[in-house]
């Protein structure tokens, strides 16, 4: 599992952008947001250090959210907790200095101290050649940042988040949420919901799976994202749009009174049957390779 590191104005924002309503609810939003998808999904740890955790919590001057006393009463437990749930302390051993990023932070804030700090932070990562996420405040710009020092070769090249939306691209979600029972159709279910946040839409049309269906791919050990790629475009389209696709291909079977899409083309030529039941499609079952006529 990658690791990440918070670019310093994701938790810390000025007195003046706090009293704007606006900003001060953007940075809340994204900060939380960023929070909770790593906690929920588990897809990583935040690097940090007893330096900025001083800050954060105990310096003489807290970012305004830890001093506000009509927010700290409400904010504070629900960051703490997230926070704490995901972070991962990194000890200075060696006594790191701080080391240079390139292009620099376009943000004002945080002050020089906690920029200092954070990069000690990467200094650490640099002496143990590890790369990692780097989430951006909402301020950042998204660049390729290159950390580095003059007493190591290796660079620090970050993978970059800008919106707390884009975690969910790094989610295993074939080994995390493939069901291997029948009885675990919910995690097949909790697989959809994650590609449709990262789609940023909804299914136009309730659905269900028969156990056949669950069965069936429970056994397909190839074309898994393809899968569930094919249903979610699928139920992000109306019956005319689907016919249309060239890619689904989707069609009408008079003789079986059901529909099938197209999963992958030949020579796998994989398909999906459905029908409409109760004004909900009902996905009845996948043909894996070799099996597509069978469902003729």
């Amino acid at each position: 599992m990658m690791k990440a590191v918070f670019e310093p104005s994701n938790l810390f924002i000025s007195e003046i952008e706090w009293q704007n309503q606006e900003s001060r609810d953007k940075f809340l939003e994204h900060l939380l947001d960023n929070l909770k998808n790593i906690s929920d999904y588990e897809i990583t740890k935040i690097y940090w250090t007893d330096e900025l955790e001083e800050i954060l919590w105990e310096h003489p001057q807290l970012p305004p959210w830890r001093q506000d006393r009509d927010w700290k009463i409400q904010i504070v437990p629900i960051i703490y907790k997230l926070f704490n749930s995901v972070k991962e302390n990194l000890p200075n051993h060696k006594q790191l200095t701080s080391c240079t990023v390139q292009p620099g932070f376009n943000s004002q804030d945080p002050s020089d101290l906690i920029l200092n700090y954070f990069l000690e932070l990467i200094h650490i990562l640099i002496d143990r050649n590890e790369n990692i996420y780097l989430c951006l405040g909402i301020k950042t710009n998204k660049q390729e940042y290159i950390f580095s020092c003059k007493c190591h070769d290796f660079k620090v090249h970050p993978t970059i988040i800008e919106n707390p939306i884009q975690w969910l691209n790094y989610i295993d979600i074939i080994n995390t949420y493939w069901p291997s029972s029948v009885n675990e159709i919910d995690k097949l279910h909790e697989s959809l919901k994650i590609l449709f946040k990262i789609h940023n839409s909804q299914p136009i049309q309730e659905y269900e799976f028969s156990p056949q269906f669950v069965k069936d791919i429970i056994k397909a050990t190839n074309h898994r994202e393809k899968i569930l790629q094919s249903i979610v475009k699928r139920l992000l389209l109306t019956k005319q749009q689907a016919a249309k696709d060239m890619n689904l291909q989707d069609e009408y079977l008079k003789p079986k009174k059901e529909y099938r899409f197209r999963v992958t083309p030949r020579p796998a030529s994989t398909r999906i049957h459905y029908k409409y039941a109760k004004n909900k499609i009902l996905f009845l079952k996948y043909y894996d390779e070799g099996e597509h006529d069978e469902g003729l």
